[in-house]
């Protein structure tokens, strides 16, 4: 049993290791150059990132928040593309990839409430921006958000998600907003509804969430570059996690999410300036037993008498 899970460790560290070896690559290699140029990499590295910050473009500097985990091919395409986009605005950004690299299931909530801790002294407003979409028509909002949340891949525009109530994909938030609002919720491990339950703390603190105008693209507004069948939903419901993540969370949020800053990486994907950060989240066990694996959830349901599992 342990020698199967040093295994599995090792291998994706070594996983972890060729990805960032790839990106090494696109970085050494992502400054275009004149015919007959030659500059260093250092040089390269100002080149390809004095684009982003213009201070004469405004005061405001948006984080762009991106919760992650195994996802390198959208990525690839998402740091670039979205880095574009931003310049075109004159918004003053970063881009923040948050990787969870613990044994836990996916906590998208809480890497965003890491990443806004960690993005702090750098920017005033945030974007929690998924990786897998990438905005295709001029003119949506990415400015700073004055009165309140502004929900960039409404329900009118959004590929997938249509239900009025619905604020994922691409939300904005100033930082004075998102600590009124304590962040998201800790709670959420797996695919879903964390957003749902952000919908409510919005409302709860008095706050509007304010949504695009004037575009006509309806719902080709946003590129999915999802892979449904490469990356499949970790959408389960264990223990009682449907009935206490079905509620408004009142405890847990971006002041008292616990993580531990494994390294930080910075570096440049076809020109884009990338934060790469590498967390692990932690999870107690008596509270959400449902951030354990299937696979992992094996010894603490023999102590309680529960039926086991079923994993593949």
């Amino acid at each position: 049993m342990a020698r199967g899970w040093l295994v599995l460790r090792s291998t994706r560290f070594l996983v972890l290791g060729l990805c960032l070896c790839s990106i090494i690559i696109i970085y050494i290699s992502s400054c275009s150059l004149q015919d007959g140029q030659t500059i260093t990499q250092k040089e390269s590295n100002i080149s390809c990132q004095k684009d982003h910050d213009n201070k004469s473009w405004g005061r405001h500097k948006l984080a762009i928040l991106v919760p992650f985990r195994d996802r390198l091919e959208e990525l690839l395409e998402f740091a670039p593309y979205i880095h574009r986009y931003l310049n075109h605005q004159k918004i003053r950004h970063d881009i923040y990839v948050i990787n969870q690299i613990d044994e836990y299931r996916f906590n998208r909530a809480s890497l965003i409430n890491v990443g806004f801790l960690e993005s702090n002294t750098n920017c005033d407003y945030i974007a929690m921006h998924d990786v897998d979409l990438v905005p295709v028509t001029d003119g949506l909002p990415y400015t700073y958000p004055v009165e309140g949340p502004v929900h960039v891949a409404s329900p009118e525009l959004h590929p997938i998600y249509h239900y009025k109530k619905f604020v994922g994909g691409i939300l904005l938030f100033n930082r004075f907003h998102f600590i009124k609002i304590n962040g998201m919720s800790n709670r959420y491990w797996g695919w879903g509804r964390e957003d749902d339950e952000l919908y409510v703390r919005i409302k709860k603190a008095g706050l509007n969430v304010t949504r695009p105008q004037g575009i006509t693209t309806g719902y080709k507004t946003f590129k999915h570059i999802h892979n449904k069948i490469k990356r499949p939903r970790d959408n389960k419901r264990y223990f009682n996690q449907t009935i206490l993540t079905g509620r408004l969370d009142k405890e847990t949020g971006v002041t008292n999410v616990r993580y531990k800053i494994d390294s930080k990486t910075k570096m440049v994907i076809e020109g884009a300036p990338v934060t790469f950060i590498n967390v692990q989240l932690e999870c107690n066990t008596a509270l959400t037993p449902w951030c354990l694996k299937p696979e992992d959830q094996v010894e603490l349901r023999r102590k309680l008498g529960l039926p086991m599992p079923k994993f593949k």
